[in-house]
């Protein structure tokens, strides 16, 4: 077994770890044996402390502080035997980040400056790492003290490139780090890296890291990856040309000489896994646990070897914040802390959100409103992020608004055809199962994204649920007329749909016509600072609707029971899944 050090203001986790029957650890007395433990991280996206900036109030339950407790306490236990790494996705995702993003060129930025704490090995760069633009990345990797990896991005200037994998020594044994990232960035920040990375193909570019870090001496493979496990990309593969981004499966089969993988970028905990004999490992989501792999060595023909490994995870609720992490975010929260807090305007009735992709809300048309107007465009799209968002009635502040729209999206609008704005709605509707007489499980497509449902502004149009898939939109009109195939429209966007992002291929080569490269969330905020008081009627007009009765009865029911499985919000829960055996690709 292998214990956490009890210390003050911390209570004592004993973490059992279990060998498999097919160990061959009997064999101790004649031969040397030893233990490496592997922590990890993932999707932290700024969770730096116990606090939520957008209900400003504590969440014990999300800390990054907190998993440092819980590092320092495995360290303690297994003197240099552990290795720490993350899996991407740190430098956005909350109000914390936005306010660090602005932060002169240089001041120390608080993800680094808390992982620096850590003493973290390594790290992979996600997707999300480029939301800010590549100099705000490259001055964090600067900072860092450890390196960040990406083993498939292909530099096109010599500044732009990343190490494909690091060594890293305990003891007698060296570890080699891999790290690759979704191809997917190509599509969401195509702009941000244009002319500066292009990313391939994740599994060649590990198999070529892998037998390189080998060359170097490395015992023990490691891979970091900030990809899926599996399921298809949520970008148009065929239309862009780029590789798969779930790919995280394969490595098992398709790697040799990998002996662990530790991966993110789909919000679902896994940790008791194991492919073709390598253990997958994907830690909880917004610093919320920390996974924690062990790999048993035994020295063979004088080579060190995998003989089993075991995992688990430990949640940070009910450790204490290590006080190095809290400081390495100090004066940021405090900046953020005041930003959040700054009053915009009032509001004469609560504006709520738990129902907008069911039926036509408030707090949606405010932003698509926002949109249309500030680009001119005659339609706007735009999903319900989040459905425990709300504006409450009395005091609007950013902190609601950063709520409604948490990502650093910036505006365009296109130029498209009646026949792609068709399309573009059914597409939306995958979003929800077909619905017949006497359905009574979820109509929630659990393979759909929420933030893939959009809605549109400016249009009038039904989705008709007892109809299949790219059938649905059953009455479609603009400005009261219905529209046909070859009419013409301008449509406001975020950046990431107007790139393909969610799988909307309908959306490739349509004209732009308009872009601003400030963020949506910010003109929203302008929008609601210049209204002073904010009345649902100037903004919310109910154009949308689902079909029939019966099955717009069962999506607001769908909602309602996700709301309350998962405490919040309508999202679905992260989950934790055994795989033991998986059958081999076709």
């Amino acid at each position: 077994s292998m214990k956490l050090m009890p210390s003050r203001g911390r209570r004592l986790v004993t973490l059992a770890v279990c060998f498999s029957a097919t160990t061959v650890l009997g064999a101790q007395a004649r031969r040397a044996t030893r233990s490496l433990v592997v922590l990890a991280t993932t999707d932290v996206h700024g969770r730096l402390r116990a606090w939520d900036y957008y209900d400003s109030r504590p969440d014990t339950a999300r800390s990054l502080a907190a998993a440092a407790t819980i590092v320092d306490s495995i360290r303690q236990a297994n003197p240099g035997n552990v290795l720490l790494v993350d899996a991407g996705d740190l430098l956005q995702g909350n109000p914390l980040l936005s306010v660090a993003a602005r932060q002169p060129r240089r001041a120390a930025h608080p993800v680094i400056a808390a992982m620096n704490a850590m003493r973290y090995d390594a790290a992979a760069i996600g997707n999300h790492e480029f939301n800010y633009g590549v100099p705000l990345l490259r001055r964090a990797v600067a900072q860092a003290r450890f390196p960040f990896l990406s083993a498939n991005a292909v530099a096109l200037t010599p500044r732009e490139a990343f190490p494909a994998f690091a060594l890293a020594r305990r003891g007698s044994i060296t570890v080699g780090i891999l790290g690759a990232t979704t191809p997917g960035v190509m599509v969401w920040d195509r702009d941000n890296v244009r002319g500066r990375v292009r990313y391939v193909d994740i599994i060649p570019a590990l198999r070529r890291a892998a037998a390189a870090a080998r060359r170097a001496g490395a015992d023990v493979v490691v891979a970091v990856v900030h990809a899926g496990l599996d399921g298809a990309a949520t970008y148009d593969t065929v239309g862009t040309g780029l590789p798969s981004e779930n790919v995280v499966s394969r490595i098992p089969r398709e790697v040799p000489g990998v002996d662990l993988v530790v991966f993110g970028h789909s919000h679902r905990e896994l940790i008791d896994t194991v492919i073709n004999g390598v253990r997958l490992m994907q830690p909880r989501n917004y610093a919320a646990t920390v996974g924690v792999a062990t790999l048993n060595l035994a020295r063979t023909s004088g080579k060190w070897v995998v003989a089993s490994s075991a995992a688990t995870s430990v949640r940070v609720a009910g450790h204490a914040e290590a006080p190095a992490v809290l400081r390495a975010s100090a004066s940021t929260h405090r900046a953020a802390l005041a930003y959040v807090a700054e009053s915009l305007g009032v509001s004469p009735t609560l504006w709520r959100s738990d129902l907008a992709r069911a039926i036509d809300m408030p707090m949606t048309d405010l932003v698509g409103e926002v949109m249309r107007r500030v680009s001119g465009a005659q339609l706007a799209a735009s999903p319900a992020f989040s459905l425990d968002a709300t504006l409450d009635s009395g005091t609007i502040t950013v902190s609601a608004i950063a709520k409604l729209y948490p990502f650093e999206n910036t505006l365009r609008a296109v130029r498209i055809s009646g026949a792609q704005l068709r399309a573009y709605l059914e597409h939306s509707a995958k979003y929800w199962l077909t619905w017949t007489p006497g359905h009574i499980e979820s109509l929630v497509n659990p393979t759909v994204p929420g933030f893939n449902f959009d809605m549109i502004v400016g249009a009038e149009y039904v989705i008709d649920l007892t109809q299949s898939v790219g059938q649905r939109i059953t009455l479609l009109r603009v400005d009261g007329k219905p529209v046909s195939d070859s009419d013409t429209f301008t449509i406001a966007l975020s950046n990431y749909r107007q790139t393909g992002g969610g799988g909307y291929a309908m959306l490739a080569n349509a004209p732009l016509v308009f872009e601003s490269k400030g963020d949506i969330r910010e003109m929203v905020i302008d929008a609601v600072r210049k209204a002073g008081r904010l009345d649902p009627t100037a903004w919310s007009h109910e154009n949308w609707h689902i079909a029939p009765a019966e099955a717009a009865a069962a999506a607001r029911a769908s909602l309602q029971r996700g709301a309350r499985r998962d405490g919040r919000t309508g999202v679905g829960p992260s989950s934790v899944h055994r795989i033991e055996s998986v059958t081999p690709l076709q």
